[in-house]
């Protein structure tokens, strides 16, 4: 194997597996930070500040927020995703744009260190 890619595979490896291992943890810490959230039907109502969605939760208590964008709203209803605990705050997803970039981002330095490795491994067997 030449040197100089036993090098930038061994660069590729080092840095796929610490941008993994850190990022892992920065979306660890976001996804324990974002909370726990529980699927909710709600009831879309106008108001003059706009429209507003409102729910019950689990122990019988009402929720009310603004109409998240991106939600598409049923025969006046909609699937949303609700704060556990709070009662003014929904989106749309289970789970936060931000844990999901930092999980992808994460799969994908794991993903750039993984065939670092194993292309230098291979390479290393071939050499005679």
């Amino acid at each position: 194997m030449p040197p100089a890619l036993a090098v930038a595979l061994e660069i590729y490896t080092w840095i796929g597996l610490g941008a993994a291992v850190l990022l892992g943890i920065a979306a660890l810490i976001a996804w324990v930070a974002d909370g726990s959230w529980v699927p909710v039907r709600a009831v879309v109502s106008p108001t003059p500040a706009g429209e507003v969605v409102r729910w019950f939760d689990d122990s019988g208590i009402l929720g009310e927020a603004p109409l998240p964008h991106g939600a598409t709203v049923h025969d006046e209803e909609v699937d949303l995703w609700a704060r556990l605990g709070r009662h003014d705050t929904v989106r749309v997803s289970r789970t936060s744009p931000l844990v999901r970039s930092l999980a992808r981002l994460t799969a994908g330095f794991a993903a750039l260190a993984l065939i670092g490795l194993v292309v230098s491994v291979v390479l290393l067997f071939l050499e005679v």
